[in-house]
């Protein structure tokens, strides 16, 4: 009787254990090998912790990323050296972080090599590895890719401002070529692109060169833009650096308010630079982001055309590097890690800018969600790339 009662009992037993594991599956609970179901801590490395556009990348990923994945980001403080660089990944690796996206460049193959020898994956936001690096790092385990403008991309940016006050009959520029004279090479790139428009229209030469020869000759002058006439085109004034001090101040107003100045075109901060002294009847055209001032600024007719990088552009590295994280890093048939470009929003006109805005700063429907990076998880690299060119506003809304 004892030994019935005891095969009652043990079928009783493996019954209820079939019968949780059962509910906990029905009920969501997964497999306790399923990497969604484990957060995910990602370390930011930032250079920049108060720009319009640091705080909508920042926004991006910790409002919205982070309600709708199971991802936590730790950021850096603003970092200002190589040396800052490495201090703040030691810290992300003694905090258990999985991974590490980067803004900050000071010095990423030191970035990238911390990172493989630490077992740490890495990946580059709103930037690319020059030619070089990405041969030496392209194959190495733990680098994820760059996903962002590449220079070919920056030079064409430029170009397209300055076009588009041509073929309005401008004729006479001044500059601002922000830290192009810090060997800045997204800055010296997008300066050429404009010179180059300019050689085109003027049909003239900048100091004997023309279309991407001229980022040499910047090079070569300590990343500056020296003024003077391209042909029939003017380039009147050129301020560069962020000195901040009582003399940057007055070179932009002298330059704002040159009266051979009907144009100022900024590599980048171009509505702090020259906003507030240029005179009514000028044109100011700006590569930076979307926000809330540069479309009050557009409304008032201080600002006239605006490159903008769209918050959520960091969503397709985001994908990327959890993907790497999950176990399915995006690679080519050759085993390479990303490396795609994408471009920029572009406006002239108030109403376009208010529309980008409002979806560029929305923390519930943002240009990239969740559904849209869901696809990109283990995606081919011929799929992630297609996904990533299609970066335009129009396209993006499709």
């Amino acid at each position: 009787m004892k030994s019935v009662k005891k095969f009652f009992a043990l079928c009783l037993s493996l019954l209820m254990v079939f019968t949780l594991t059962a509910c906990s599956q029905e009920s969501g609970g997964g497999s306790s090998d399923d990497p969604s179901q484990k957060t995910v801590k990602i370390g930011v490395l930032v250079s920049d912790t108060t720009s319009a556009e640091a705080l909508a990348f920042k926004a991006y990923y910790e409002k919205y990323i982070q309600s709708v994945y199971n991802v936590e980001f730790m950021y850096s403080d603003e970092l200002k050296d190589a040396s800052a660089e490495q201090s703040a990944i030691d810290n992300f690796i003694a905090n258990n972080c999985q991974a590490i996206i980067s803004f900050a460049s000071a010095d990423r193959p030191a970035q990238i090599e911390k990172c493989e020898s630490e077992g740490i994956y890495y990946a580059v936001a709103t930037g690319t590895l020059t030619d070089e690096q990405y041969e030496k790092y392209k194959g190495y385990a733990h680098y994820v890719g760059a996903i962002g403008p590449d220079l070919a991309a920056e030079y064409q940016a430029g170009y397209d401002m300055a076009k588009h006050f041509l073929d309005q009959g401008y004729t006479k520029f001044g500059m601002f070529t922000g830290a192009s004279v810090y060997y800045t090479e997204m800055h010296i790139y997008r300066a050429a692109g404009m010179l180059a428009a300019m050689c085109e229209a003027g049909k003239g030469t900048y100091e004997g060169a023309e279309g991407m020869a001229i980022v040499g000759k910047i090079m070569g002058e300590g990343g500056n833009v020296n003024p003077g006439k391209i042909g029939s085109v003017e380039v009147n004034g050129v301020v560069a650096g962020y000195d901040f001090d009582d003399a940057w101040y007055g070179k932009l107003t002298a330059v704002a308010n040159d009266p051979n100045v009907e144009v100022l075109l900024a590599v980048g901060s171009g509505q702090v630079a020259f906003a507030g002294f240029k005179p009514e009847g000028k044109m100011l055209g700006d590569i930076d982001c979307y926000t809330a001032d540069s479309v009050g600024l557009m409304e008032k007719g201080t600002l006239n055309y605006l490159a903008g990088k769209f918050s959520a552009s960091i969503g397709p590295v985001f994908a990327a590097t959890l993907s790497a994280v999950y176990g399915k890093p995006v690679r080519d048939n050759d085993g390479n890690a990303l490396a795609l470009s994408q471009g920029y929003w572009v406006a002239d006109n108030a109403e376009d800018a208010k529309k980008y805005y409002e979806v560029d700063s929305s923390t519930t429907e943002p240009a990239y969600t969740k559904e849209m990076l869901d696809t990109l998880i283990g995606a081919s690299y011929d799929d992630f790339a297609k996904f990533v060119a299609a970066y335009s506003f129009e396209e993006i809304q499709k």
